[in-house]
């Protein structure tokens, strides 16, 4: 009788077995299926781990013309067809106390500055020198083809609202879109904490197309047509009315000595279009030379200066102070303008105490030559000084003070003046 319980036991749990079989076999392939998932995934995490990198920046990538030429760093992506985008910017605060009444209270601007200003002073806190850039490098058939995208938060309406800086594509020697003007050397430029830079640098964002043509491995030229239209204040009696024709023109040539030390002479044509009483279009010729560069004086501290001397005729709205200012040409009668004389001259030390310590001293001057057509409260010259001490403690990060001069004359000799102190912290990301 036992044994035949035993009997029938085993028969009943070889049944169960049997039948539960195909779920056991059906359960283990769901899991050998979901082991196999799970491996490709990691697989594809490792691999865009391995495409996402946070690139540590090069030594003294934070310095003013490193950042303005778009050397930001950030976080690169690449993909299997040899395209890498990078996505990188920086926060940054600046404290101001102006000790006088300064005009523009955001950027260091001399021609701004009110005569028989106030001597009351004025502290502003600001947040917009803050940018975000994203770029990309890809290599085609036509070249290496870049684009560049930046924005910041210094709207000129005086909000921090994103305003667009660059929109930039390059592919072999052809480039297109806004960026810095081939009429300017944006490496000149010194590195100080003011947005705005010195009063007599030519620096402008333009709308253009632009052809490089390398000659050898350290030089190069180009040529650039740039936004037509002019900067060109008409009275409202004068009859006169702004046109817009022509392009300017721009022809660069520059000469690398080392990374640093350059040498760069560029040349435009600037076409001021115009429109009589009687509707009758007129042109005249803006034009200009614009001498730059920068000296290594010590290539194993790397001290240096960097220095531009400009001179020419219409072309006030290349340059710092007089941008956007009407100082392109002057109406001198119902059917004709003159042309402005412009000389513009600027001269900045950077030394570096140790790795992690620099400043900057510097001294910067721009002058209208003719002004016979001028009232005699308007702009003559203007002068710009600064020194600063900056701390780099990390790659990433920049904190610095900065005490700056200005002065602004009329042509009726009057004259006015204010000096800034500027406490900047910095954090690249």
């Amino acid at each position: 009788m036992r044994k035949q319980l035993c009997y029938i036991n085993y028969k009943v749990a070889l049944i169960v077995l049997l039948s539960l079989l195909p779920r056991m076999v059906s359960a283990q392939a769901k899991l050998d299926s979901l082991i196999r998932r799970i491996d490709s995934l990691e697989a594809k995490m490792n691999q865009v781990q391995g495409r996402i990198i946070r690139q540590m920046p090069a030594s003294r990538t934070e310095t003013r013309s490193a950042l303005e030429a778009g050397k930001l760093g950030g976080f690169v992506v690449a993909d299997f067809r040899n395209t890498k985008l990078t996505i990188g910017g920086f926060i940054q605060a600046d404290f101001i106390y102006d000790f006088k009444e300064p005009g523009n209270i955001h950027a260091f601007v001399p021609s701004s500055i009110p005569i028989n200003n106030s001597p009351k002073g004025v502290l502003n806190f600001s947040p917009r020198q803050t940018r975000l850039g994203i770029g990309s490098e890809s290599d085609t058939k036509l070249g290496k083809l870049k684009t560049i995208l930046e924005f910041d938060l210094f709207n000129p309406d005086g909000t921090s609202v994103p305003r667009l800086r660059h929109a930039w594509g390059q592919v072999g020697r052809w480039g297109a879109g806004q960026y810095w003007s081939t009429f300017m050397d944006i490496d000149a430029f010194p590195n100080i904490l003011d947005y705005q830079g010195p009063n007599a640098m030519a620096i402008s964002r333009q709308i253009q197309v632009r052809y490089t043509q390398p000659l050898t491995w350290k030089s190069s030229l180009a040529f650039s047509f740039e936004n037509p239209g002019s900067d060109v204040k008409y009275p409202a009696d004068s009859g006169l009315s702004v046109r817009t024709i022509f392009p300017d023109f721009v022809a660069q040539y520059r000469y690398n000595f080392t990374d640093i030390t350059h040498f760069q002479l560029a040349g435009l044509l600037h076409p001021i279009s115009y429109d009589d009483v009687l509707k009758r279009d007129h042109s005249s010729i803006g034009w200009g030379f614009n001498l730059s560069g920068s000296v290594e004086v010590n290539e194993r501290i790397k001290d240096n200066f960097d220095y531009q001397v400009a001179y020419g005729q219409g072309i006030a709205r290349y340059f710092n102070d007089l941008a956007g200012s009407g100082h392109d040409a002057v109406a001198k009668s119902k059917a004709s303008i003159e042309v402005l004389p412009l000389f513009a001259a600027m001269l900045f030390y950077e030394h570096w105490w140790s790795d992690e310590l620099s400043s900057e001293l510097g001294y910067s001057y721009l002058k209208l030559e003719q002004q016979r057509f001028l009232p005699t409260t308007d702009f003559s010259s203007s002068q710009y000084g600064v020194l600063n001490l900056l701390y780099y403690p990390s790659a990433f990060v920049k904190f610095g003070l900065e005490f700056l001069y200005g002065k602004h004359t009329t042509i009726d000799k009057q004259h006015s003046d204010n000096s800034r102190l500027q406490v900047s912290m910095m954090y690249k990301f």
